[in-house]
């Protein structure tokens, strides 16, 4: 139940920056995709050096939205 609302806010957030904590990453980027089992945050580290983070919905322990 929580995974599906999860989802659902997420969804409505695509394009904005976010912060995603799990066990074992923590990261700051542009939440660029939300799928059924995963979601697809964009991290840049510069000028044109991007990577994209895959994070299981179900590894997430909290996700904060800076203002």
């Amino acid at each position: 139940m929580f995974a599906s609302t999860l989802r659902e806010e997420l969804a409505k957030r695509q394009g904005h920056l976010v912060t995603v904590n799990t066990f074992n990453y923590g990261g700051t980027g542009v939440l660029a995709m939300v799928q059924a089992d995963y979601i697809t945050i964009v991290e840049s580290a510069g000028y044109g050096i991007y990577e994209n983070e895959n994070i299981p919905v179900d590894s997430i322990q909290s996700v904060f939205f800076p203002a």
